[in-house]
This record gives C-alpha cells, sequence and structure tokens, in this order.
C-alpha cells in the first residue's frame, strides 16, 4: 500500500511566454515612445516661432498681479507673521484650442523647507484678469494620449502584421499568430494592438473627465480665499484617481487572462490570436 502523501501544489502564475511578453513588451514601447518623442521635436522645429504648435507644451508664469487683483488677494487670504506669499500670472496654450490664463497663488511657511506644507491655489483668469473657479477641459491631453496611443498602436501593428515581428519579440524570440496557424494581416495585427493598449485610452479619458469639474469646493473667489486662509489644502485625489483607475484596468486586462486561460489575453482571445515562440 503507497503511503506517499500528496504534496500539495502551488498556485503559481502559468509561464506561457509571461515574462518574455513582459520584457518584449517593455521594449517595444521603450522604442516606439522614444521614436513619437523625437519625431515631435523635429517637426516642432520645423515651425515658425510663435506658431500654435510650438506655444502648447507647458505654463509659463510671470510674478506679479494688477493692483486691484492683488489687494482683493491681501484682504480675502491676510498673511500671518511666519507666511510669505507670491502672486503670479500664468499662461498655458492647449494645441488647437487657443490659451488660458490662470492666477497662481503661493503661500509657504517658515521654516521654508521640504517638511513645511506650502499652499497653491490656481484659478482660471477671465478676459479682465478676473479669477473664475470654473471647469478647464483638458483637450490638449485628451487627445494627446489617443494620437499618442494610436501612434504605438499602429507602429505595433506594422511590425506585427503578414509574419513580421517587433523588436522586442524579434529579441525574445516571439511571434503573434492567429489561432489557425496563419500571420494575421494588418487589420487583425491593428485591432489587436489598439484592443491592447485600451488601458491607454481608459487613462486619457478618466483625465478629461475629471478635467469637467470645478477643482475647488466653491465658485466664489473670495469665499475661497478665506478657505485657504483657515488651511484648506486641495487633495490631490484628482490627480490619482486616474493613475488608480489605469491601473485596476491593466491589471484586469493583462495579468488576469495569463492565471485564467494559461497565457492567452483578452484581446488575443477576441481577435483569434496567441503569442507563440518563434
Amino acid at each position: 500500500m503507497d503511503y506517499t502523501a500528496e504534496m500539495p501544489q502551488s498556485i503559481a502564475l502559468p509561464p506561457r511566454y509571461f515574462w518574455r511578453r513582459l520584457a518584449a513588451f517593455a521594449l517595444d514601447i521603450l522604442i516606439f515612445q522614444a521614436a513619437i518623442l523625437i519625431a515631435v521635436h523635429y517637426i516642432s522645429k520645423t515651425f515658425p516661432e510663435g506658431s500654435h504648435f510650438t506655444d502648447k507644451v507647458s505654463m509659463k508664469c510671470a510674478e506679479g498681479v494688477p493692483d486691484q487683483l492683488a489687494k482683493r488677494i491681501d484682504a480675502g487670504w491676510p498673511l500671518k507673521t511666519n507666511e510669505l506669499r507670491s502672486n503670479q500670472i500664468c499662461e498655458e496654450r492647449q494645441f488647437g484650442f487657443g490659451k488660458q490664463r490662470y492666477l497662481k497663488i503661493i503661500v509657504e511657511m517658515e521654516p521654508w523647507d521640504y517638511v513645511t506644507p506650502t499652499q497653491v491655489l490656481t484659478i482660471p483668469l477671465d478676459a479682465d484678469d478676473n479669477p473664475v473657479n470654473k471647469a478647464v477641459p483638458a483637450y490638449s491631453d485628451f487627445l494627446s494620449g489617443i494620437v499618442n496611443t494610436a501612434l504605438i498602436a499602429l507602429a505595433c501593428a506594422c511590425f506585427s502584421a503578414n509574419g513580421r515581428r517587433t523588436f522586442g519579440k524579434a529579441v525574445f524570440f516571439l511571434r503573434v499568430q492567429s489561432a489557425d496557424g496563419e500571420n494575421p494581416d494588418f487589420g487583425t495585427a491593428f485591432k489587436r494592438e489598439i484592443l491592447k493598449f485600451s488601458p491607454n485610452l481608459v487613462f486619457s479619458a478618466a483625465i478629461f473627465a475629471i478635467s469637467l469639474f470645478p477643482p475647488h469646493p466653491t465658485q466664489d473667489f473670495d469665499a475661497l480665499l478665506g478657505i485657504f486662509h483657515s488651511g484648506y489644502v486641495p487633495s490631490n485625489s484628482r490627480a490619482i484617481a486616474p493613475y488608480a483607475l489605469w491601473t485596476t484596468a491593466a491589471i484586469a486586462w493583462w495579468l488576469v487572462p495569463f492565471m485564467e486561460w494559461k497565457g492567452q489575453t483578452f484581446y488575443d482571445r477576441i481577435c483569434a490570436c496567441e503569442v507563440e515562440s518563434a
């Protein structure tokens, strides 16, 4: 009689090329993203200075505000003896959507170090330099996120269709094939790549949706100054939420299928494809 005890089997992630696929994916992202950034840089150099293309990227700030606005700030948010304030007018251009001016108030407290909290109030200005607590839709960020994702998907599809391989898959000896063993055509490959990067599209949509809501608890500027004077610090949950959503979507979309379907992801099943060792 065999009295050999059964050894408990550990639950492990199925090894179906998981680490090779992950390394190939990371390498492809690095290469294609670098190529896109280089291309955008050189394209922007071809536009004349002052054109809308070159105006977009960052917010430019200048110290000082109109006297009437400065007096309003001093009255609504009086400084304590250990505080120092700087008032700035900032301007940001969104490619294709014109410019938006902002009032930026920064109050620092002694001692001025990395531990002591700093209060920052950034609020849009109208044409007459009056603060307006309104939502500023992030059209430019939304479009740039979609375009960037589409370009990477297009590049991956071009290198994956009709028997070709991306740089990452070539380095790690992988190949995308249809379930019937044939090579996917460009249409199937592009559909697969768009589905693969769908968490990135969800991330862009989440950032845009959050930008549709006013960032501060009141629309009255003087009341808002009083809130900040009382020690209010804006929550960073608006910034964290899109990343939390992206992480959840990425894990559910990319990782879970490796545990449930032995390495065939959702987008592979939808497109009737699989990744094989080359």
